[in-house]
């Protein structure tokens, strides 16, 4: 069916062209036999999924072409949701932006068909009150439950929603490898030419206008050089079926060299528990870990200081302490706001928020997860 589809799918972008002369509109079109187009062009707007929705009930096979900045989150989602119980397969045309909560209806798709020239890109859920942007802790939790209900892992949730509002994660080859997201990219007649994580359609620092590119997945080295830190954690992208129940640091490594997915690795040597890794990016104080990493010393950021093994305190991510906080500081960073809460001397925890947001607390627990908070304490 894949194949199939792959084979008309070239002929579909060119037909498509039509519709992006159009104003913001749900349109659908009868392709061939029993399989039609829909398209959804221009900002997502209430009422915009009941419109989608009576289109799609007139066919049981479509492919739906995006072509949209984004707008409403929830109007995205409920769009999303009836392509997936529909069965849908999405699609981005060539030189075409699908942005924000655009791009959580393309991978609500049952084949996500994209091509090089193609943008996905991704960011946090938030408000705009008095002009002021800030992080939307319920939205996020909304788009984190919409994930799951499509079946996507816990890393491509941490994914789409780590960008904060004002940027954008543009999707790459190599992140939706890393990430385990399933993709179909569409080859274009042009020679090859990037050759490292290129987003689809351009560069990331570059403005919502396309950029005509081809995108590669980066050349891995042949044999490369593992590097350890001690007292860390590297947070997040955990392959399938984690943790694994060995003895050693060394048996942690051991698994992840015969793993084609793995990259890096933690191990957590009070609980004998070892957590292989696609990718990672951070690397967080957490006293009784250790981890790994295959690749450039510069591929790792460390967050805030390296306080050594003399210091029992660990920093992880998607968690939050419950308790009231006895001190509170805006525009803050992660770094900042975990060495603070480290050299304040009745600081037992901290909570960071991706608004910006510092608290410290003199309590440890109880604590809950919030995909929106990153946690510290300390161990001792």
């Amino acid at each position: 069916m894949v194949v199939g589809v792959c084979l008309f799918l070239s002929a579909i972008f060119l037909l498509i062209c039509p519709f992006q002369a159009r104003a913001a509109d749900v349109q659908i079109d009868q392709l061939k036999d029993d399989i039609y187009i829909i398209s959804v062009v221009g900002e997502f707007q209430e009422g915009d999924d009941l419109r989608f929705k009576n289109l799609a009930i007139a066919t049981d096979k479509a492919v739906v072409f995006l072509d949209s900045p984004g707008g409403l989150a929830g109007v995205g989602m409920e769009i999303g949701r009836t392509i997936s119980i529909k069965g849908f397969s999405t699609a981005v045309a060539e030189n075409t932006i699908c942005a924000s909560s655009c791009g959580l209806v393309w991978l609500a798709g049952k084949h996500r068909f994209i091509t090089p020239t193609s943008k996905v890109g991704f960011h946090a859920v938030f408000s705009d009150t008095s002009g002021q942007q800030t992080v939307s802790s319920a939205g996020n939790a909304l788009v984190g439950s919409y994930l799951q209900q499509l079946g996507l892992s816990a890393n491509v949730i941490v994914y789409v929603t780590d960008a904060a509002p004002a940027s954008m994660q543009w999707l790459t080859a190599a992140d939706a490898k890393q990430i385990g997201l399933d993709i179909d990219l569409l080859a274009e007649n042009t020679p090859a030419q990037a050759s490292g994580p290129v987003p689809f359609g351009g560069d990331a620092a570059a403005s919502y206008a396309p950029t005509t590119v081809t995108v590669t997945p980066p050349a891995q080295p042949q044999a490369p050089l593992w590097r350890i830190f001690e007292h860390t954690d590297l947070p997040g992208f955990d392959l399938p079926d984690m943790p694994l129940k060995l003895f050693t640091v060394e048996d942690c490594k051991m698994e992840c060299d015969g793993n084609d997915r793995c990259r890096a690795f933690t191990f957590n040597e009070a609980h004998n528990v070892c957590f292989l890794k696609g990718m990672a990016t951070e690397a967080l104080q957490f006293s009784g870990a250790v981890s790994g990493y295959k690749g450039d010393a510069g591929d790792i950021s460390r967050v805030g200081q390296d306080f050594g093994p003399s210091l029992d305190f660990r920093t992880s991510k998607n968690v939050e302490i419950m308790g009231k906080p006895f001190a509170k500081f805006s525009r803050s960073s992660l770094a900042a706001c975990q060495d603070q809460c480290v050299m304040t001397q009745n600081c037992q925890g901290f909570n960071y928020y991706r608004n910006g947001m510092c608290v410290m607390l003199n309590v440890r627990k109880p604590t809950r997860n919030n995909l929106l908070s990153v946690a510290g304490a300390r161990s001792n």
